[in-house]
C-alpha cells in the first residue's frame, strides 16, 4: 500500500495536502482529520482504522487521486479513540481552526491533540478508581530518576530508585517516555515494553539547562528553589512531552513533589505476592487486599487508598495520626456520618478538564453539586489532629455561587448549543431571551391571525433547512392568498412564506444566533474564571480523599472487630490472635499468635495446604496495614516501624526474559540479600525447592545462615525442608514453629494453627490423597516411600562412617 508521504502534494487536493501536513509532522500517529460531521482517515490510516475499529473502508477520487477513505462520526469520537489507544496507537487529532460557514475557501485545520496511553483526559475513557500515568526515565548515575505524571488530576511526582522493574508493577504506568539515546538499553526497553506503551524525546529536553527552562517556563519560577527538585532532566523531559502532545498550557499541573525516604519501597516481587491490588489467580481485584479495605465513596479516595497501599509510611508521628483520626472516626459513628461524601464527585478530575479546556456544562453542575456538601463539613469539630486539619476547607462559597447564578440546571451537553447559562447571569442575554420568546408569542399571534384571516387550518412550524414556514395541507391549496410565496412542497402539503414571516424569522434567527455565541463566550470566562481558584479547589480535593480513605478505613474496623496497632520504637512484632484480612472472610479462620523480636527468625514447617503460606502473608499485610494507618485483623499488635517488606513466595518460569523457576527465585532472593537491613521483615517460603534436593536444601540453609548473622532482620522462613529445624540449635535467636496436623484413622486433619517445635513429617502421599490421586497410585507411594526412606537411612549411615574415616587418615 502507497503511504501518504510518497505521493507528490501536486497530485493531491487541497484537504488531502492538509492530511499529508499533519502525517509529515507525526508519522507515527494515526490522524483523525475533521470534515464536517466526521473524522475521516486517508490512505494507510484507513486501511488501519478499518481493520482496528471494523468500520467500512472506501475510497474518495479517481485514477491516480483514488484514495482508501475511512470516517468515524464526531459525536462518536471517544468511543473509536478509546479502542485505538488500547491498541497501542497514538492518534493526532486535526481539528477545523475555524467555523466552516466564514472560511474564505479550505478551512484551515490543524493538530490540536495528540492521544496516547498516558495522556488520556476523557473520563469515559479511564478508570474512575485508578491514576492513569505517563512515566519518564533517565539515567543517574548507578541509579534512575523517574518522574510519574497523571495529566487528568494534575499530579506530578518524582523520585530515584534502582529498581525500574519494581516502579513499574507499583506505579502501573500506561506509557513510559525515555530520551532517545536510551534505546539502545534493550534490557530495559524490553522491560519496559512488558508492561506499557513506550515513547521516546529527543535528548535535547532532558538536558539539565534545557530540562530547567522548560519547568521555569510551565511554572514561572525557578523549581530548585520553590519545589526542591532536583530531578530536573527527568522533569523537563516528560513536561516537554506533555506539551508537545497536549498542545495546551496544562495549568493544573501546579506543583511536583519530589519523594524522599519518608514511605516504604515495596519492591515488584512483595507487590504481587502480597496480592494487594490484584491477585495471582486472574490479575483482578478479586480476593485482594484492596478489596476488603476499599470502602471509599469517592473516586478521589479510591486513588488515594491505592496510592497509600503502594506506599506505607515509615514517620511513626504520621503513622498514629492516622491511627488517632481512625479511632475517632471508629468511636464517634455520629461524626463519621456527617462527614457526608457520597454526593461529592471527582473534583479532582472536574478541575483538570476545566483547566485543560474541554469541560462540558454537565462537568460545572457535577462541581457545583460537589462543591454544595463542603461547608457542612468546615463546621464540624474533631478532636484528632488530622482530622481537625482535613475537615479545615478552603472556602470556596464565591466559587459555588458563580456556579448556582451562572449555569442552567438543565444544560446542555454541547457548549455550542445554547440553553447553558442562565438569563439572569447577563443582561445582553436576558435582552435577547427576551425577544426569542416573544418571538414566540408573536408566532402563535400570527398563526390566528393568519387562521381567521383565511379561513384555512394552517399551522407555522421550522426546519434548519427551509427556516420558519406555513404549512396548509394541499385540499386548501386553492385558498391560499397571493401574498403567499411558496417555499417547499410535500407529500400532503404546500409550506408558504410571508413578508412579515421572513422578517420575524431573521429577527429570531439572528437572536439564537446571537444567544449561542454568547452563552460559548461567557461559559468560557467563567472556565476561565474557575481557573484561577485550581489550587483551591485542588485542595480541597485532596483533603476529601484522605477523608474518604480514613472513614473507610473506620468502617472496615467496625465491621471486621480490627484494633488499633501500638507503635514502639522497639524493632518488634507482636500479633496476638492474629488473621489475614481476605481468607478470613472467605472461611472459617483460625487466628494466630506471633512473636518476632529483634534478629528473631522463625523456621516453620508443615504439609502443603496445612497454611504456612497464609500465616506468612497475614504477618507481612497486618504490618503494611498498621503502616499505612489502618487498624489491623487482630486481638493485640505491637510493633516497630518496618523499613521494607520482602517476600519471596512461589515462582513461575520467566519465559520472556528466559528465566527458568529457580533463576526468578534465585533472583528474587537475591535481591532481599542485598536490600534488606535489621528493620526489615523478611518472609521466605520454600526457598531452593527449583532445584535438586540436595542444592536446594544447601541454598535455605546458606540463605537462612545469612540472613542471621549479616541481615539480622526479623524474618519468617517456611520450609517442607525439615533438616533445617536443625538451625535452632546452632542460633540462639532461630526458633522453630510447625503448622498443627492432626492423623485419625489414616486421615489427615489440618488444624491451621502455628506452634512450637519443628516436624519432621511433610505427609505428602496424605496431600496427593486429598487431591484425588487413585488408590492404587496413593498404595504403590506409601511402599516406594517406606523403601526409599530406608535406602536414605543407609546412605546416611554409610557417608558418617565414611567421613568418620577420613576424619581418622587426618584428610579433614
Amino acid at each position: 500500500m502507497q503511504s501518504i508521504l510518497d505521493i507528490p502534494t501536486e497530485k493531491l487536493t487541497p484537504g488531502m495536502r492538509q492530511y499529508q501536513d499533519a502525517k509529515k509532522e507525526n508519522p507515527d500517529c494515526i490522524i483523525l482529520l475533521r470534515m464536517g460531521d466526521f473524522y475521516e482517515l486517508f490512505y494507510e490510516d484507513a486501511i488501519t482504522a478499518s481493520r482496528e475499529l471494523e468500520i467500512t473502508l472506501t475510497a474518495r477520487g479517481k485514477g491516480e487521486k483514488r484514495a482508501p477513505l475511512a470516517g468515524v462520526p464526531y459525536h462518536a469520537l471517544e468511543t473509536y479513540l478509546t479502542r485505538l489507544v488500547k491498541k497501542g496507537y497514538k492518534v493526532a487529532i486535526v481539528e477545523q481552526l475555524e467555523d466552516p460557514k466564514l472560511a474564505k475557501g479550505l478551512v484551515k485545520r490543524g493538530v490540536v491533540r495528540i492521544v496516547t496511553p498516558g495522556t488520556i483526559i476523557e473520563s469515559s475513557m479511564l478508570d474512575e478508581k485508578s491514576n492513569n500515568y505517563i512515566a519518564s526515565i533517565f539515567p543517574h548515575k548507578d541509579e534512575f530518576n523517574i518522574a510519574l505524571a497523571d495529566i487528568s488530576t494534575g499530579e506530578f511526582i518524582t523520585f530515584t530508585t534502582s529498581n525500574i522493574l519494581q516502579e513499574l508493577v507499583r506505579f502501573s504506568p500506561s506509557e513510559v517516555v525515555i530520551p532517545t539515546s536510551l534505546q539502545v538499553n534493550k534490557e530495559l526497553t524490553n522491560h519496559i515494553k512488558q508492561y506499557c506503551y513506550l515513547n521516546t524525546v529527543d535528548d535535547f529536553f532532558f538536558r539539565k539547562e534545557k530540562a530547567q527552562s522548560i519547568l521555569e517556563q510551565h511554572f514561572n519560577q525557578n523549581p530548585q528553589h520553590v519545589f526542591g527538585i532536583t530531578n530536573l532532566s527527568v522533569c523537563g523531559g516528560l513536561l516537554q512531552y506533555l506539551h508537545d502532545t497536549q498542545r495546551n498550557a496544562l495549568q493544573h499541573i501546579k506543583s511536583i513533589k519530589q519523594q524522599s525516604n519518608t514511605t516504604m519501597s515495596l519492591d515488584a516481587s512483595t507487590f504481587r505476592n502480597l496480592e494487594l491490588i490484584k491477585n495471582l489467580h486472574d490479575n483482578s481485584s478479586k480476593n485482594t487486599l484492596i478489596s476488603v479495605i476499599d470502602k471509599t465513596t469517592t473516586a478521589m479516595g479510591a486513588r488515594l487508598l491505592k496510592k497509600w497501599i503502594k506506599t506505607p509510611l515509615l514517620q511513626k508521628q504520621e503513622i498514629q495520626q492516622r491511627h488517632e483520626a481512625v479511632k475517632e472516626l471508629t468511636q464517634n459513628i455520629i461524626l463519621r456520618e456527617e462527614i457526608a461524601l457520597k454526593q461529592i464527585q471527582d473534583i479532582e478530575r472536574l478541575i483538570a478538564r476545566i483547566n485543560y479546556g474541554n469541560a462540558s456544562p454537565k462537568d460545572l453542575l457535577s462541581l457545583r453539586f460537589s462543591l454544595e456538601q463542603l461547608p457542612p463539613i468546615t463546621k464540624l469539630s474533631p478532636s484528632s489532629e488530622l482530622l481537625t486539619d482535613l475537615t479545615n476547607l478552603p472556602d470556596l462559597t464565591k466559587v459555588t455561587e458563580l456556579l448556582q447564578k451562572s449555569i442552567h440546571e438543565e444544560a446542555s451537553i454541547s457548549i455550542r448549543d445554547g440553553n447553558i447559562i442562565k438569563p439572569t447571569y447577563n443582561n445582553e442575554l436576558l435582552q435577547l431571551t427576551e425577544l426569542k420568546t416573544n418571538a414566540k408569542k408573536f408566532l402563535q399571534e400570527l398563526e390566528e391571525r393568519e387562521k381567521t384571516k383565511t379561513g384555512i387550518p394552517l399551522k407555522i412550524g421550522y426546519n434548519r433547512v427551509f427556516g420558519y414556514y406555513i404549512e396548509i395541507t394541499k385540499k386548501y391549496s386553492s385558498q391560499v392568498p397571493e401574498s403567499y410565496i411558496r417555499k417547499q412542497t410535500t407529500a400532503n402539503a404546500e409550506r408558504y412564506i410571508t413578508e412579515e414571516l421572513k422578517v420575524e424569522e431573521e429577527k429570531i434567527l439572528n437572536a439564537q444566533e446571537k444567544t449561542k455565541e454568547l452563552e460559548f463566550n461567557i461559559f468560557q470566562e467563567i472556565l476561565q474564571q474557575l481557573t484561577e481558584v485550581t489550587p483551591e479547589i485542588q485542595t480541597a480535593a485532596s483533603k476529601i480523599a484522605a477523608l474518604d480513605v480514613l472513614i473507610s478505613f473506620s468502617k472496615v474496623a467496625s465491621e471486621q472487630n480490627y484494633i488499633q496497632p501500638t507503635l514502639v520504637d522497639e524493632n518488634v512484632i507482636q500479633i496476638k490472635n492474629g488473621r489475614h484480612p481476605v481468607v478470613e472472610l472467605e472461611t472459617r479462620f483460625i487466628a494466630n499468635n506471633i512473636m518476632l523480636q529483634d534478629s528473631e527468625m522463625m523456621i516453620i514447617t508443615g504439609p502443603n495446604m496445612a497454611g504456612k503460606s497464609t500465616v506468612l502473608r497475614q504477618v507481612a499485610l497486618i504490618v503494611l496495614l498498621a503502616q499505612i494507618g489502618s487498624f489491623v485483623p487482630a486481638e493485640e499488635c505491637v510493633m516497630g516501624i518496618t523499613d521494607r517488606i520482602f517476600t519471596r513466595v512461589g515462582a513461575a518460569d520467566d519465559l520472556a526474559a528466559g528465566r527458568s523457576t529457580f533463576m526468578v527465585e534465585m533472583n528474587e532472593t537475591a535481591s532481599i540479600l542485598h536490600n534488606a537491613t535489621e528493620r526489615s521483615l523478611i518472609i521466605l517460603d520454600e526457598i531452593g525447592r527449583g532445584t535438586s534436593t540436595f542444592d536446594g536444601v544447601s541454598i535455605a540453609w546458606s540463605v537462612a545462615e545469612y540472613i542471621y548473622n549479616h541481615l539480622k532482620a526479623k524474618t519468617m522462613f517456611a520450609t517442607h525442608y525439615h533438616v533445617m529445624n536443625k538451625l535452632e540449635d546452632k542460633f540462639e535467636r532461630i526458633t522453630n514453629y510447625n503448622i498443627a496436623v492432626k492423623e485419625r484413622s489414616g486421615e489427615l486433619i489440618f488444624l491451621r494453627k502455628l506452634i512450637r517445635g519443628g516436624t519432621d513429617q511433610s505427609y505428602g502421599v496424605h496431600v496427593a490423597k486429598l487431591a484425588g490421586l487413585p488408590e492404587e497410585v496413593i498404595s504403590r507411594a506409601k511402599e516406594i516411600q517406606g523403601i526409599l526412606e530406608q535406602d536414605d537411612d543407609m546412605i546416611r549411615k554409610i557417608k558418617v562412617k565414611k567421613l568418620q574415616e577420613q576424619k581418622s587418615l587426618g584428610e579433614f
